[in-house]
């Protein structure tokens, strides 16, 4: 969440940068909540500060032999006033802190201004589209001629949006993993098997709800009310919660592997065919815990990493500045990756890199400390590899007989030179 501080002393700015994400909110009646539930606290502790002393000095007056029956009428009618106005401030409070957290994490000030995607601005392009004599196919028909991807079977066991995948795409798959878990630990990374399932105060602590709530699937049969993750960022930001960490022992960065789940509510009709948009795939991920001052750089330090194995596996991608309207609910500064697929003649997402700030800390109440002194951290995360990578790989490295080759670098996980 947001510095409430800050907001009080600058909420034009907030409303300003708000508005450039595209999330409308009443900042008005946001701030007259917050006067209203400022001017109320106030007088619930000067009517509890009153109602304490006309109780302490009723005891003693008793002892004296006088006649205590106005003052206990007086605590009687305070206790009623502190009631009603204490049910006043629970409502207020309950409204604020609504309206408090849909406000996003605001765009550093050097985030490309634009509304969507569309506006989203290309930084550079890295390595060379791969040069065919025949017509490369979406991945999705290779693989299905080739007997390595199954939607139909899928579709009849749960519907739309999911896969089997065997064979040699689970093994390209496989060798993928290994190769990028061994290079994120050779760079200080802890590998991390996460929690799928979690609680709401995770998903509120990490920015997902109430932002993302209709793309998150909840498991509320009777007292579970558990939610599955939509990305291990969850449960790797979350394990943190209520913490204060020594400033000597950040960062602290963590490759989380895990399933995903997400609705993908609000794409109809994109991406229908193959493995772009799924409501379940494996991805992993990338999450550092960083003091304040080290952010901006920890922030390079990831994007390079992703941009390090893309490189070496042999893939064109062109590098994106994300605008403000797409930098998402908690991200204030973000950069994707979006790899060149030959056989759909287009450009598409393969990673994202975003850095928090002190969005999720907040909400978290994740703190450092040096020395006496303590403080919010900030938070970054990147993805590392997901489906989509792997289907660039397909892609990319097709032969004109439907196999599929290689990369060099991940040759020593799969042991051969094709599939």
């Amino acid at each position: 969440m947001i510095d409430l501080k800050k907001l009080r002393e600058n909420p034009e700015r907030y409303q300003q940068k708000t508005k450039e994400k595209g999330i409308d909110i009443d900042f008005t009646k946001l701030l007259q909540l917050d006067t209203n539930a400022r001017q109320l606290k106030k007088q619930i502790d000067e009517l509890s500060h009153q109602r304490n002393t006309i109780s302490k000095e009723i005891p003693q007056l008793q002892k004296q032999g006088e006649d205590t029956s106005d003052k206990i009428a007086k605590v009687k009618e305070i206790k009623n006033q502190l009631e009603e106005k204490e049910n006043e401030y629970k409502e207020i409070i309950e409204e604020f802190n609504s309206m408090y957290l849909k406000i996003p994490n605001p765009a550093l000030d050097d985030v490309p201004f634009g509304e969507s995607d569309d506006e989203n601005r290309v930084n550079s392009y890295v390595g060379e589209k791969p040069q065919f004599d025949f017509d490369p196919l979406p991945h999705y028909e290779l693989l299905e001629k080739r007997q390595m991807l199954d939607q139909q079977r899928s579709a009849k066991v749960s519907g739309a949006r999911f896969y089997y995948i065997r064979d040699g795409l689970v093994l390209l798959h496989m060798a993928l993993l290994h190769y990028v878990v061994n290079k994120l630990v050779k760079k200080g990374f802890s590998p991390t098997l996460v929690p799928n399932l979690v609680r709401e105060k995770s998903m509120l602590a990490t920015g997902f709800f109430p932002a993302e709530e209709n793309e998150i699937y909840a498991v509320n049969e009777g007292e579970d009310n558990l939610y599955l993750i939509g990305t291990s960022e969850v449960s790797l930001v979350a394990q943190h919660l209520d913490e204060t960490i020594d400033k000597e022992k950040l960062p602290l960065r963590y490759i989380g592997y895990s399933p995903c789940y997400r609705r993908e509510a609000g794409s109809y009709g994109k991406d229908t065919k193959g493995l772009i948009r799924l409501h379940q795939f494996e991805k992993v991920e990338m999450v550092s815990f960083v003091s304040p001052e080290d952010s901006e750089k920890e922030h390079q330090f990831l994007l390079d990493i992703e941009e390090e194995i893309y490189q070496e596996l042999g893939i064109h991608y062109q590098k994106i500045d994300i605008c403000t309207g797409d930098t998402g609910f908690h991200a204030a500064k973000k950069y994707d990756l979006e790899a060149w697929f030959p056989g759909q003649d287009t450009y598409k997402e393969i990673t994202s890199c975003s850095n928090c700030t002190d969005f999720q800390a907040r909400r978290a109440n994740i703190k450092y400390k040096e020395h006496k002194e303590k403080d919010y951290l900030h938070t970054l995360n990147g993805t590392v590899i997901s489906m989509r990578p792997l289907i660039a790989i397909v892609e990319n490295f097709q032969t004109k007989d439907m196999k599929i080759k290689v990369p060099k670098v991940l040759q020593p996980y799969m042991g051969v030179e094709e599939i």
